[in-house]
């Protein structure tokens, strides 16, 4: 089983992993804002150096068999056996991953982005806040949640379709 996390320092024996650059990598590489770490059985797997304006929110899972890790404007998705990588770019910053057993779906500060187990984007759902994203239940191919319009505070229900991302109702 993997387990992931992150970490604002690391140390042996996670600094002699070979790392993954995630993010904007600043010329001369600089110091990472975080680190997020994949292990196995309390055994180091992967290093991920991740770089970007540090937000409030910042989420690693391990999905299906990938790497899922959002922070600051994107999500990035590493395959666990090929390491092979793939990032989105969100709309505003990354809030939130909701993973189930058929789907992911990944919130940003104003949209919904809905990703099937190959990752492959199937919708995005736009213009659901402007300050925050957030899923407060998805039954009957119906995702409910709430998008903040008028920070701090102002927050407004929408149901969206699961099989579309079409907004049915605000």
């Amino acid at each position: 089983m993997y387990t992931c996390r992150f970490a604002r320092t690391i140390e042996e024996p996670w600094t002699a992993v070979e790392p993954i650059s995630l993010g904007t990598v600043p010329s001369g590489r600089g110091t990472p804002e975080s680190y997020c770490l994949v292990e196995q059985q309390e055994s180091q797997v992967m290093r991920f150096d991740v770089y970007g304006e540090d937000r409030a929110f910042a989420d690693a899972q391990i999905w299906k068999t990938w790497v899922v890790i959002g922070f600051a404007d994107a999500v990035h998705f590493v395959a666990l056996d090929t390491k092979q990588r793939y990032s989105y770019p969100l709309r505003g910053y990354f809030d939130h991953l909701y993973p189930t057993e058929a789907f992911l779906l990944v919130a940003s500060a104003s949209e919904l982005l809905c990703f099937d187990p190959e990752i492959r984007l199937q919708w995005r759902a736009e213009d659901l806040g402007i300050d925050g994203v957030v899923i407060k239940s998805v039954e009957n191919d119906m995702i409910r949640g709430e998008g903040e319009w008028d920070p701090p505070g102002g927050w407004r229900p929408f149901t969206v379709s699961l099989r579309s991302g079409r907004i049915i109702a605000e």
